[in-house]
């Protein structure tokens, strides 16, 4: 070595224990090998013989179309693939009510009703909409109830029995739990048949869960955080990817985009939709064309009884959308030139609606759980929000189910399941003189 003015000159080092990789190609679930050069000097990998393209191990890797998306759910042949979409399910255990809160709530939120006020829902929910694949889109505890788990443990375990592939997306409301978003997110990754993964990306539980039949990818859902949750417990902000700010942060749409476009490598057309919590300002403009207006709080428009409803478009709209981003329309224009044709949310529980515009399908779940705020038709006919504590009417309780068709994974059919004593006997055509 030698001083030239300030620069201390340090020559490179020769890369003498250098091992040459032929490659091979992907065989059928295998993924395969880019020929290249790992030197055990440096612990480098380089793509060229003169060890000047120097590149990651993943970047050695090929992959086979099965393990790009991180979880397959395997539907039989000869049927149309059914994923059922429930959402702010938002459960309330007034045992742990914090200390200020009322010992009325602490009774009217007993742990012990939970079964009424959710499970049985579920229950039927899932036992008579025969899904392959279930997706939750957010809310599923209302974190501030839960600061010892033991809600979340009980659900997890809850939606185990069925032995259905289920995922779920955080909503704004689980990390306000002191137990912490990271312990969250293992008791879903430890669950048997919950599919999620916890990624070093902005939020908790950002991944893909593709569908396939008969050996063929169909569609790939990608289930993400959307954030938000601005009570956020120190407990969840501690591992600094959590945060109160509402939308995807720039590593999350970068994950995606590259992984989409990996995809589309070997199934150009393939068929891609987003799951999260908290609607883009795009929804708006979605349900406009049905009178709805962000500009005012309440509506009452129920699609299914418009003369003019478009093929395809159902559900009930009631009220304005709370904390939406994305105004710019920036990430949903990303989202439609990746090629996705439906975005699942929740987040408004009044609102329940599902339209198409601009080929894409814009669905807020129905709610599924009698928790916090939800709608209820009176004996006049009328669609009113409500909580548990209020007894007007028939609660509309349920979850929205999405057929695929069986040739190319395209959205067949999409409807609300009303629960039997929830929604499923009112006579709406009696309602809406039809």
């Amino acid at each position: 070595q030698r001083l030239t003015g300030s620069a201390l000159e340090i020559p490179a080092l020769a890369h003498e224990n250098v091992v040459h990789s032929e490659g091979y190609p992907v065989d059928g679930d295998t993924n395969g090998e880019k020929e290249h050069w790992y030197c055990s000097d440096c612990d480098s990998y380089f793509l060229d013989a003169n060890y000047e393209e120097r590149v990651t191990a993943e970047d050695v890797v090929i992959y086979s179309l099965i393990n790009i998306p991180d979880f397959i759910v395997e539907v039989p042949t000869g049927r149309d693939p059914i994923i059922l979409q429930l959402t702010d399910t938002q459960i309330i255990d007034g045992s742990q009510l914090r200390p200020g809160l009322s010992e009325g709530d602490r009774i009217t939120y007993a742990p012990e009703k939970i079964d009424k006020y959710c499970y049985q829902y579920l229950t039927e929910i899932i036992t008579n909409t025969h899904p392959d694949f279930i997706i939750i889109t957010g809310d599923l505890v209302y974190g501030k109830y839960d600061d010892n788990g033991s809600v979340l443990t009980a659900f997890v375990k809850f939606m185990d029995s069925f032995k259905i592939p289920w995922s779920p997306v955080f909503g704004n409301h689980e990390a306000e739990s002191k137990k912490g978003v990271d312990w969250q997110c293992e008791q879903f990754e430890n669950a048997e048949y919950c599919l999620f993964e916890q990624k070093e990306l902005t939020g908790n539980g950002n991944y893909s869960v593709a569908i396939r039949q008969g050996g063929e990818i169909v569609r790939v859902f990608y289930m993400l955080d959307s954030n938000g949750c601005s009570d956020a417990s120190a407990e969840s902000l501690v591992n600094g990817h959590t945060t109160t700010s509402v939308g995807f942060g720039n590593d999350q749409v970068e994950w995606y985009t590259n992984q989409i476009n990996e995809i589309k490598t070997y199934l150009p057309e393939i068929k891609i939709s987003f799951a999260y919590h908290i609607q883009q300002a795009v929804f708006a403009e979605a349900y406009a064309k049905y009178g709805f207006k962000q500009s005012e709080k309440y509506h009452d428009i129920h699609i299914d009884y418009l003369d003019a409803k478009a093929d395809g478009d159902f559900g009930y709209i009631g009220r304005q959308m709370k904390t939406a981003w994305d105004s710019s329309k920036v990430i949903f224009n990303g989202m439609k030139e990746l090629g996705a044709d439906s975005i699942f949310v929740g987040h408004e529980h009044c609102n329940s609606a599902s339209v198409v515009y601009e080929c894409v399908r814009f669905q807020y779940g129905q709610k599924s759980s009698e928790y916090d705020r939800y709608n209820a038709v009176t004996s006049g006919g009328k669609i009113v929000a409500v909580h548990i504590f209020d007894t007007t009417g028939t609660p509309l309780v349920g979850g929205s189910v999405i057929v695929l068709s069986q040739t190319d994974g395209a959205i067949k059919d999409a409807y609300i399941y009303y629960c039997e004593n929830a929604g499923a006997n009112v006579d709406w055509d009696a309602i809406y003189n039809k």
